[in-house]
């Protein structure tokens, strides 16, 4: 393997690696902020989406009498249980006056959201191996004092990958990526679309408008963090290999 070989491999890794790492931290960040729901809620039109739609739901009565802050409430209680092994969702409840004590998700949508949190768990172990790789690499630069990557092009690389992103998603539409790649991620025969009328989760969350919102917010952060670790990466190497050798 000659040297350019080996630069274009030891590049790819390392962005790669950060890339992951990068996507692992901005959702870090986006669970504890409960992904903006608050923010969507009102900007991103699901309340006046659940105005519309909740009193249609065939199974559950009174949601559209839930204030702002219950709403994101059940949606922080589905987050936590999802990224916690699905435990709990059974008993997420809502109550409004005039109405009977509810429980928020059906059975379906509670096998679901189980199949998430499995997908979640392996996502997580993607993003740990990302970051150890990131650190493998900073490594493997500073030992062999070779200096990384530029920040700048490694950040205008990610950026044209997400601008393609962007476009493919834009071009097959975003309504029928969702739906490919559900296909894709769970179990055949288990249910994973449902109608507003059906489903107070799809009507609180205005599916899958809020899953735009959230993955468009997730890739500002993702290219932030990138941009981050890439800065950190550059400097401290730079200072460690501008040091004579012990």
């Amino acid at each position: 393997m000659n040297s350019t070989v080996k630069k274009l491999f030891s590049a790819g890794t390392f962005s790669l690696s950060s890339v992951f790492f990068a996507f692992g931290l901005a959702w870090v960040l986006l669970y504890h902020i409960d992904f903006s729901y608050g923010r969507w809620h009102d900007l991103g039109g699901i309340g006046t989406a659940i105005e519309k739609y909740a009193p249609q739901n065939y199974y559950r009565s009174g949601f559209a009498e839930t204030t702002k802050a219950q709403r994101e409430s059940l949606f922080q209680q589905i987050s936590y249980s999802v990224h916690h092994g699905a435990v709990g969702l059974e008993t997420i409840m809502y109550s409004v006056p005039g109405h009977p004590t509810q429980t928020l998700l059906t059975a379906d949508e509670v096998g679901h959201l189980t199949d998430v949190a499995i997908l979640v768990n392996k996502v997580e172990w993607l993003v740990i191996f990302g970051a150890l790789g990131w650190f493998a690499m900073a490594v493997h630069y500073y030992r062999g004092r070779i200096r990384p990557p530029s920040v700048l092009n490694q950040c205008l690389a990610l950026l044209i990958l997400m601008v393609v992103f962007v476009v493919i998603l834009l071009v097959i539409g975003p309504t029928k990526v969702f739906s490919q790649m559900h296909e894709w991620v769970f179990p055949p025969g288990h249910p994973w679309f449902f109608y507003y009328q059906q489903s107070l989760m799809s009507t609180m969350m205005w599916a899958p408008v809020l899953f735009g919102w959230i993955a468009f917010e997730w890739a500002v952060l993702t290219l932030m963090f990138f941009g981050v670790l890439q800065f950190v990466a550059n400097r401290l190497l730079h200072r460690f290999l501008a040091s004579p050798q012990p």
